[in-house]
């Protein structure tokens, strides 16, 4: 059964090349320009999913994203990490002498520095999303422009890649995937969000506490919480091995904190090089 889902970006994407991993050949892919786009795709329940991206082994988080993870009825119910290839693609039979202007996403871009560094003639150009790029030369018919993204952009929109790899080494991305209800149904891994009381040791409680359980902490996120001073909140992701042992976990860890929202509980997910 084909399932809609809402991606960041354009069809040939990171992101839609995540969903046809994790999803299968029967993705429609709902193309949005803007991660909150995506997740209100999702809550006005116009797309069945949305995949978003949280994190880069090379960039590092996302940090906008993870405010739009507090959103009411939103849950994460799964995750795929990618590994990213970046190339440098161009129209028709521009060559690398002739390029002028590279345009490409943000997160990219950092991503491929040190090309980048190697040609400091060329001026870099910022575009909302790597899929886009490619699609905006082709369109044009741009001779002095190239663009960074998958190989499957290339062949989406007809470019040819002249550099291959250029991204400054191994680099993985971490999606996930969200939906309106909890729809999980095989469970080792939660994301929570939480913030201490503002006092000395507070965080180191709950990190003891995780540890006393033999949970994994995988993934420690702190966020500055809107309108109070120098306080912070803490994005949190947990791995266990019983949902027995998540149970008591949770429960300590409401005795310790001030704010604890579930955000989400899904299996682990899989990385596909």
């Amino acid at each position: 059964m084909k399932k809609k889902v809402a991606i960041q970006g354009l069809k040939g994407s990171f992101h839609h090349e995540a969903a046809q991993h994790y999803f299968g050949e029967q993705v429609v892919p709902v193309e949005c320009k803007t991660f909150p786009e995506v997740v209100s795709k999702v809550l006005k329940s116009e797309v069945d999913f949305a995949l978003m991206a949280i994190e880069n082994s090379l960039a590092g988080s996302i940090i906008p994203n993870y405010s739009l993870l507090r959103q009411k009825e939103l849950s994460i119910c799964g995750e795929i990490i990618l590994r990213v290839r970046m190339n440098l693609m161009v129209y028709n039979n521009t060559t690398l002498n002739d390029v002028k202007e590279i345009h490409s996403h943000q997160m990219a871009i950092r991503q491929c520095s040190a090309f980048l560094q190697t040609h400091p003639s060329v001026k870099i150009v910022e575009a909302f999303d790597t899929a886009g790029s490619a699609q905006f030369i082709r369109e044009n018919k741009l001779k002095h422009v190239a663009a960074i993204a998958s190989a499957e952009a290339a062949k989406t929109y007809g470019l040819s890649i002249i550099e291959k790899g250029i991204e400054n080494e191994e680099s993985f991305t971490r999606f996930l995937v969200l939906s309106k209800e909890d729809i999980s149904t095989d469970f080792n891994k939660a994301s929570l969000y939480m913030e201490t009381a503002h006092e000395p040791g507070s965080l180191a409680s709950v990190l003891n506490v995780i540890s006393e359980h033999g949970i994994n902490l995988s993934k420690l996120q702190s966020h500055p919480v809107s309108g109070r001073k120098r306080t912070y909140g803490f994005f949190i992701d947990l791995e266990f091995d019983s949902m027995d042992q998540w149970h008591k976990t949770k429960a300590a860890l409401q005795g310790l904190t001030v704010v604890l929202d579930v955000l989400g509980i899904y299996k682990k997910g899989k990385t596909y090089e």
